[in-house]
């Protein structure tokens, strides 16, 4: 008998706006088994304002395993060719203006060992189909970066800052789960106002175990920052400075409630997920080579939905541990 696995979580990903730079490039690489192959990899930045860019990684091997032409491959080597960025634009390489881009993929994380011997994590963007130009009329384009995601409510609570005090939003901690029964860990945020209604919506529903979903804004801006430094001789100095901000802010989301929603997790599943998370990161901290390989063991916002469901009242003891605050 098949093992069981969580399913695996809506999780997409619209990026629209100018191509700003590619890292696009073909590339040979050798399997497990040493066989070589070829394949396209790198990033697409793509501008959506004057101080917000995301970044689009994208992989694609020139084969599939039936030894054919890979479509992927074939659609980014035509991007590669022809995709004109702000950066051409600017150093004269091509005329008019940068590509207008649309961009499909999913938020995953890009794990590493640093130099500290600690694991660093990251939130990624994975180009699931090469970028497409955009086709619609110029006045129409309209530059964005939404998410629209599933995932299991790991806890709800108020933001605060650095000093502590809670800044109005509410931050959810998610579980997602990915293709192949892995899972990753995700955090979002509320505005600062919520619509009416909304606060006790999260409140009754976003509890720890409810199978959610939400959707809303990526953010990840650069604000440039300048401070005139007056001098006691001479000329004035400026100091430049930018500040970051790198934000997944829900909009909007529901709650799938048992027995009458299909999309509902089986919580059972996700302690065996989260143990193959743990042993995949301990690999990667000893530089082994895992994939998180499962191993056997024995509404709130627009269109929200009724703010008095209930959902997994009867609970595990066994996944007490799972949840709460970090």
């Amino acid at each position: 008998m098949a093992e069981q696995l969580l399913r695996e979580a809506l999780n997409k990903i619209e990026v629209v706006g100018y191509a700003q730079e590619s890292t696009l490039e073909k590339k040979e690489f050798k399997d497990n088994t040493g066989k070589p192959y070829t394949c396209i990899s790198g990033d697409i930045t793509v501008k959506i304002s004057e101080e917000e860019t995301q970044v689009v990684s994208y992989f694609a091997k020139e084969l599939t395993q039936k030894g054919e032409v890979n479509k992927n491959y074939k659609a980014l080597t035509t991007i590669m060719n022809e995709l004109v960025t702000v950066a051409d634009v600017a150093q004269g390489v091509s005329e008019g203006g940068p590509s207008r881009i649309e961009c499909q993929g999913k938020l995953t994380l890009n794990e590493y060992k640093g130099n500290d011997g600690e694991v660093k994590s990251f939130p990624k963007i994975s180009g699931q189909y090469s970028p497409t130009r955009y086709k619609g009329e110029a006045k129409d384009f309209k530059p964005k970066a939404e998410f629209d995601i599933e995932g299991i409510v790991k806890s709800l609570k108020a933001e605060t800052d650095k000093d502590e005090n809670e800044t109005g939003r509410l931050k959810i901690q998610l579980y997602v789960p990915l293709y192949g029964g892995k899972i990753i860990p995700l955090t979002f945020v509320t505005g600062e106002t919520l619509p009416q209604g909304g606060k006790d919506y999260l409140t009754d529903n976003f509890q720890s175990r409810a199978s959610v979903r939400v959707y809303g804004d990526l953010v990840n801006k650069s604000k440039k920052i300048e401070r005139v430094i007056e001098s006691g001789f001479g000329e004035n100095k400026t100091d430049v400075t930018y500040e970051r901000t790198r934000e997944f802010i829900a909009t909007g989301g529901t709650l799938y409630e048992e027995g009458v929603h299909k999309e509902v997790f089986d919580i059972t599943l996700l302690k065996e997920a989260l143990a193959n998370r743990e042993r995949y990161l301990s690999a990667l901290k000893e530089n082994e080579k895992n994939d998180q390989k499962l191993k056997p063991t024995a509404g709130f916002g627009d269109g929200s939905q009724p703010t008095n469901a209930k959902t997994n009242e009867k609970q595990d003891d066994s996944l007490e541990d799972l949840f709460g605050e970090d």
